[in-house]
This record gives C-alpha cells, structure tokens and sequence, in this order.
C-alpha cells in the first residue's frame, strides 16, 4: 500500500474510532514453517528502582557460541538516548517443536554446561540487581518478553522478568526459564503480497533459518505457517550439578513449597547451569494485535472523566472570556466614547462632567512600552515556539500510529528530527518579537545566535554532567561520545543555520504600528489590590492547566518510570489541546485583572502566568518521588529523576508561557486597536 494510502485509512481511523492512537506495526508480518530456527535476542537490564539500564552481559550470563553481536538495526538517537542496547543470545527456538531442559552455556568456554565458577565481583553484582529487582528483558519477532499471561486479557503488562529474588537474606538467581510462545496460524498472505523475485530468492536462501514463503510438503500439501504473537515466560531457581544428566523438573507454584526443587543460591565459586524450556501454543490473537496487551492502559473511563472535566472547565473559562469581551469592553469602549463626546461638547478647555478615567483605558500610554530585557524574552519565546511546533508535530504522528512501539526509539528520534528541522520557527518568532518591542530589527542576529544555542545548549550542558554520573555506574545508558560529535555537528550544520533563515525572513517583514503613542514618561503603577497581586494571579494562573493534565500526567508518569509502555496519544492530544486552550483562556483573564489594575508590565508577567503550570508540574514530580517512586534507592538514580523532570518542567515552562505571552498580546493589542482615541 502507498504512504499515502496508509496515511489516509489512519486518518480516518483516528477520526472515526475510539479516542486511542491507531497501531500502525513498525515491522512487516513474518511467517514461520514449521522447524524454522528463531533467535531470541536480549535487550538491557532496567530496574524501576534505579531506572539506570545495565547490558545483558555485564552479568554472569551465558554468551552464544558465535560471540556477542549488536542488532545495528535498532541503533537510532532514540535507542541510544533511551539505554536500548540489544545483542544476540544463546537462545534459540525451533517453529512449534517443544523443547526441555536444554542447556543455554554451550562451547568449549563453558565445561559441563555450566557458567564458570562465580568471582566475589559476579557475586556482588547479581546480588545487587536483584535487591534492586531488575528485569531481563528477551525478545523474540520483534516482541518483549513478560510474565503475565497475554491470553486472559491482563489490564496492563510489564516486559521483563527478574534476575533472582532474595528469600531470609539469601539470594537466588532465576536460572530456569520455561518460555511460552503464542503462534497464530497463517495461510501465507503476506509471503506471497512480498514474494517478488528478490524476495523469493532470499526466502529460499533460509536466511537466519526463517522461511518467508509458504513451502509445499512432499505430498503437495500446502505447508502451515505461523506467526508470533506472544511471547511469555515462567523464570524460577533450580539448582543443577554441571556434567551431570538433567531432570526435567517444572518451575514449583511457590518457592516456600517444601516439595520445590533446591533452589541456585548466589555465592562465590558457584557454577550456575542455565536451563530452559520451549511450549508453543496456538491463539486467536492476530499479528496486527499483538502488541495491544502491551500498549493497554488502566483507568480507561478515568480518562474520559478527566477530559469531560476539562471540557467543563474549558466552557466556563469561554464564558468568562466572551462575557470580558462583549460586555465588560464594549462597555468600556462605550463610556470613554461618552465622555469624549461629552467633554466636546462642553466647548474647549472645560472640563468633562465625568470623572477621570480608570482601568484599562488609563495605560494606553504605556501599555506597549518596550519591556526590560527584551533579548531575553524573545529568546525564551522563540525557544518555545520551537518546542510547541516539534511537540505538536511529532503528537500528530504518533496519535495517527506512525511512531510505532515496535520501532524502538522512533517517538524520541522523530521529536530529535522535529526539533532540529523547525529552528526555523525559533528564529523568526524571536527576531519578529524582537522588532515589534524595539520597534527595529537592528541586531537580529544576535537573536538567532542566542535562540539556537540557548535550549540546546543548556539541555547539552544536562546531559553531559549526567552522562558523568552514568559512565561512572558503567550504565547502559551512558551516551557514547561519538553520538555527542554528532548531536554537535547536526546542531552546527542544520540547527542554526535554520535559525538565521528564519531570523532573515522576519527581519523582512514590516514592523505594524503600535494601536497608540508611547508616553515619554513612564507612568506610576499605582499598588494593586490582593486578588490583582502578581503573584496571586501567578499561582492562580496554573491551577486550571494543572488540573487539565493532572490525571494524563500520573499515568504518564507511571508508564516512563515503572516500565510500562505508553501509547495513549490519542488521550494525550486531545488534554494538550484543552491544556492549550484553557491557558489561552486564562492568560487573557489575568492579563485583563492586570490592566484593569493600571499595571502595564504584562510582557514578562503573562509569559510567567501562561508558565506557572511548569511549578505546579515540578511540585507534583517531587510528589511523585516520594509517593509512588519511594523505593527508587541511591544518589545517582534520584539525581537522574530530578534532572529529568526538571528538563521536562522546564520543557513545559517554555511551551506554556510563550503560549501565555502571546494570547495576551494579541488581546492586548486588540483591544486597544479597538480605542477610538482622540
């Protein structure tokens, strides 16, 4: 099917189907004949208790006979920011034959079957990742391993199973693995719509052992096919002689049963003899749907709740908004016309019969005078033009399916590429603001300079000190050095020369006259009232937003650190595009309590309100810490959490305040074009 084609039916599916992203699976269908050899391969070690990731290898497991491989196919930005380290394993599977107590250490490295004897180093560390309950995380066709049985429809699934468990301050390694492996049968559709001639020599080639193509049996028979679409396990300890004959013996209910088997206790000079069982079994699940189980999220009807309560919210915010705008205005507009008129007709140079004017109306004079520190305002908000467009961009993909799950590290490359590719944005917002407040474009490129390095440069400068901390760990999340040259090199060749083109093509453009004249004094603000107070309208500015993305962001929270996937972004898009309109709607209230105060310093202090959801977001993460990641243990893991969030805040307080600033500028500049000045 053409790109076009596919982009169409997901369209129309996300417009026509549940409010949840359509799945669009990252790799074309496989089928397997019977006896075709499959290779199971391993991905990092993560652990919700330190959400720092460790390779398969840097523990005492059994390698394949060939050596340690890298799936280069995986590697992109998003895998190598994320710790996706995936290689080969000794696991290897054999299309629907059952296979029992096999032995994974093979070669002339391993005597006996079994893995060397363990050093007070390999003892240290198994022991350390299973206090810290780390997963392993095995994967077969492209789909994670887990322990929950995928046929009874499990309200959320975890990829992974762990290392050991610790039983009356003794450790125990999970040496035995009993994998079940959920086929669905398959008439050869999708061999024959590949079966071109390039693709029929290759399939008959067996390359990796997997034939593409439906075979026929000696009889003439079509032969059956299968594809994947589960993959589970049962990991337990059992405690083996090496060179000894093995016993098939099944993983027991409970490791306190008195019957159970003796467990492989985690101790210096052990050899560990690794083991594992192979079942197969057929399902009714399609390939298309395979990844649905792990893509599930709790609390379906509590999203719902939450966005008919920002639905509500957003209504009452419109009332208040029309009701200013129609009424409270116009009313305005009509008494200052009265008084213009009036104190006309009473002849010149006598007063008018009204009093003085107040409110909004007073600063005219100085409402459009430019702000303190204008650089740096337009840098911030070129900055989250920048990131409003990237986000916006890559949601819209990811809520049509695009961005699959399947396709490791796609949604972070994707936002990468996004970013980078729209620093054109960055630049032409920073440089039109900065000619609309000086009222001259002179020195705009020292605008696009400070736009392109300012964000960058500063999440960079994060990084870097956390990838210190994490090549200290020896984590598999520590960012090569050669991928920092090229994140440098993109950001030289491609970030800001964007920047100054879009610098350029705002410096083009026209400066529009201000609605009114600027007075040459400045005039007095006179104190304001407690509920027009700058930081009471402060906090009460991020309430409303805060409440909006409340509930998305718990179960979003939870998904990123307790290792679950997320892929809701259909929810997703449609609370960020009531966060964005309930943070209109509030910018222009509040901008409008201020006027009314005769305060005319709305620059900064509406880009701060429309950003005051950032604090709430970082109060919450704190929260968060301490409430539902209590057992997260260690120094670095806490420093890593807090740097995260804090990026993601400060993400967020960019978004949200460039939004604010300019909802209030164009009310701003709106209502006081509507003036009719003398």
């Amino acid at each position: 099917m053409k790109f076009q084609q596919l982009l169409l039916v997901a369209a129309l599916l996300v417009a026509s189907g549940p409010v949840s992203a359509y799945y669009l699976p990252g790799t074309y269908p496989q089928e397997f004949a019977k006896g075709s050899k499959i290779e199971v391969e391993a991905n990092s070690l993560v652990s919700s208790e330190t959400e720092i990731p460790y390779r398969y290898y840097r523990m005492p497991f059994c390698k394949p006979v060939g050596g340690v491989k890298k799936a280069s196919s995986t590697v992109n930005p998003g895998t190598i920011l994320l710790g996706i380290r995936i290689n080969n394993s000794p696991y290897s599977f054999s299309v629907m034959e059952e296979t029992k107590t096999k032995v994974v250490c093979q070669g002339e490295d391993y005597p006996g079957g079994a893995y060397t004897a363990l050093t007070s180093k390999e003892v240290k560390t198994l022991k350390e990742k299973i206090r810290d309950q780390y997963r392993v995380r095995l994967i077969l066709d492209n789909l994670p391993i887990t322990t929950y049985d995928l046929e009874l429809d499990p309200e959320s699934v975890r990829p992974g199973y762990e290392v050991g468990y610790k039983l009356k301050d003794k450790y125990y390694v999970n040496n035995h693995l009993m994998f079940k492996v959920l086929v669905h049968e398959s008439d050869g559709r999708y061999s024959r719509v590949a079966g071109d001639a390039s693709l029929e020599a290759a399939a008959a080639s067996d390359l990796a052992g997997r034939k593409m193509l439906a075979g026929e049996t000696p009889g003439g028979a079509a032969e059956k096919l299968y594809m994947i679409v589960g993959f589970e396990v049962v990991a337990c300890s059992i405690a083996r002689e090496p060179g000894k004959p093995l016993a098939n013996v099944p993983c027991p209910q409970s490791y306190e049963d008195p019957s159970a088997p003796k467990a492989q206790e985690v101790k210096e000079g052990a050899r560990i003899v690794y083991t594992y069982d192979v079942y197969w079994d057929t399902s009714d699940i399609t390939w298309a749907s395979r990844w649905d189980a792990y893509l599930r999220m709790p609390g379906g009807r509590v999203h719902w709740f939450s966005i008919l309560n920002s639905l509500m919210v957003v209504v009452v915010m419109s009332c208040i908004v029309a009701l200013i705008t129609l009424r409270t205005i116009r009313r305005d507009l009509a008494h200052y016309e009265a008084l213009l008129v009036d104190g006309g007709a009473a002849g010149p140079g006598a007063p008018p019969p009204e009093a003085e004017e107040s409110g909004w109306k007073m600063v005219g004079g100085d409402v459009f005078r430019a702000p303190p520190d204008t650089l740096s305002l337009a840098v911030q908000v070129g900055s989250g033009v920048q990131i409003l467009a990237s986000a916006g961009v890559t949601l819209l993909f990811a809520s049509l399916g695009f961005l699959s799950p399947a396709a490791r590290g796609s949604l972070l490359t994707a936002a990468l590429a996004m970013y980078l590719l729209l620093s054109v944005a960055a630049g032409a917002a920073a440089v039109w603001l900065w000619g609309v407040a000086n009222r001259t474009y002179e020195g705009w490129h020292k605008v696009c300079w400070r736009v392109a390095c300012f964000f960058p440069g500063v999440t960079v400068a994060v990084l870097t000190v956390l990838n210190m901390f994490l090549w200290y760990t020896g984590s598999a999340g520590t960012i090569p050095l050669g991928f920092f040259f090229s994140i440098i090199f993109l950001w030289l060749l491609v970030s800001i020369p964007l920047a100054y083109g879009g610098g350029a093509l705002a410096a083009r453009r026209d400066i529009a006259p201000w609605p009114s004249r600027t007075n040459q004094i400045p005039r007095h603000i006179p104190a304001p009232h407690w509920a027009s107070h700058p930081l009471v309208l402060f906090v009460a500015a991020g309430l409303l937003p805060f409440g909006t993305i409340f509930v998305e962001l718990y179960f979003a929270m939870t998904s990123l650190w307790q290792g679950y996937f997320y892929y809701i972004f259909g929810f997703l898009a449609l609370v960020a595009a009531l966060t964005l309109v309930i943070t209109i709607e509030v910018s222009i209230v509040c901008t409008y309590v201020q006027l009314c105060a005769e305060d005319y310093l709305w620059w900064w202090r509406s880009y701060h309100r429309g950003g005051s959801v950032a604090a709430y977001v970082a109060i919450y993460s704190v929260g968060f810490l301490f409430n539902t990641l209590h057992n997260l243990s260690g120094f670095v893991p806490v420093v890593l959490y807090l740097a995260y969030t804090g990026l993601m805040a400060w993400c967020m307080f960019l978004a949200s305040g460039t939004i604010g600033f300019l909802s209030s500028y164009l009310f701003t500049y709106k209502i006081f074009e509507s003036v009719k000045a003398d």
